[in-house]
Formats: C-alpha cells, sequence, structure tokens
C-alpha cells in the first residue's frame, strides 16, 4: 500500500468543496454544517498561522468597532458555532437530551460554508472552480443588500452604514 500525504488545506478545501456540492444540490444539510465547520477549524488555525485575522477574529474586531465589548476569540468563535449549530452537530454533551431544535437549517448551511470560506479565499484565493462556482450562486440568489455577493473587502451591510 502507497501512503499518501495532504496538506492540511487541501482536506479542508476537500471538506469545503463537498459542503458547497451538497449545499447546491439541496441535499444533507446537516452534513453542509458539519464538513463546512470541520474545514473552517483547520482553515481558521491555517490563517493564524500566517499571522492574519481570521474571520472569528473580524468579527470581534467589527464588534468592538461598533461599541461591543471584546471577546476572546474562543468565547466568540464558541458563539458563533453555536448560533450556526456547528457544535450542536458535532457534539453530544453528558447531560443533553439529545434533540437538537432548529429555526433556520438552509440559513445555518450557508452561513456555515461562507464561515469556511472567508479563511479559505484568505489563504487560497477564488481560483479553485467550486469557489467560483459559490460566488456565481451567491451573486445570483442572495440579496446584494444583504450579503456581500461581490466579496468586496471594502463592503459594509446597509444597516451598518446608516442606509
Amino acid at each position: 500500500m502507497t501512503v499518501k500525504t495532504y496538506t492540511r488545506l487541501q482536506l479542508a478545501a476537500d471538506q469545503l468543496e463537498a459542503a458547497i456540492g451538497l449545499f447546491l444540490a439541496r441535499r444533507d444539510l446537516f452534513s453542509v454544517i458539519t464538513l463546512a465547520g470541520a474545514a473552517d477549524v483547520i482553515l481558521s488555525r491555517l490563517v493564524l498561522n500566517t499571522g492574519q485575522e481570521n474571520f472569528t477574529d473580524e468579527i470581534i474586531r467589527m464588534e468592538v468597532e461598533n461599541g461591543g465589548p471584546e471577546r476572546t476569540r474562543g468565547v466568540a468563535g464558541k458563539a458563533v458555532n453555536d448560533m450556526l449549530l456547528i457544535n450542536a452537530l458535532k457534539h453530544f454533551d453528558k447531560g443533553e437530551t439529545g434533540i437538537v431544535e432548529v429555526d433556520d437549517l438552509e440559513g445555518c448551511a450557508l452561513a456555515a460554508i461562507l464561515k469556511a470560506l472567508v479563511n479559505y479565499v484568505t489563504l487560497a484565493g477564488k481560483g479553485e472552480g467550486f469557489v467560483q462556482a459559490f460566488l456565481l450562486w451567491v451573486s445570483e440568489n442572495l440579496d446584494p443588500k444583504k450579503y456581500n455577493v461581490n466579496c468586496d473587502p471594502n463592503w459594509v451591510a446597509p444597516e451598518q452604514r446608516g442606509a
């Protein structure tokens, strides 16, 4: 048997690509969240290893700029992962009921992908086919007033700029 070697970036890219494929095919949104969440754990660390801010750091910075308290990366990251169901789908802690309540499964799946995609694009850019395909879907299906459909680094949501 031949041993193959993979980089963490390759592994995360494969997970993210699988999550995007399932999402676009409208299949198994729970797996979309789990795959995107797993990819994001790797991608977040890889971004930090390059000395750049990851998605969670950007959230913390924006919250502070808007007058909110400065949270640690761990606290902010857990809050986002809880909101997107990433933790609920990956963990089953002692004392939990075994029930996962879901308000907006599609929204959580989309947000989990976008969270991981920000970190992926920071590392590898937008050149991969799966990234381009997803960004095309985003530009054709999401409201540009609510979402940064062109991935403009200077984009600000209308509610944040007073529009």
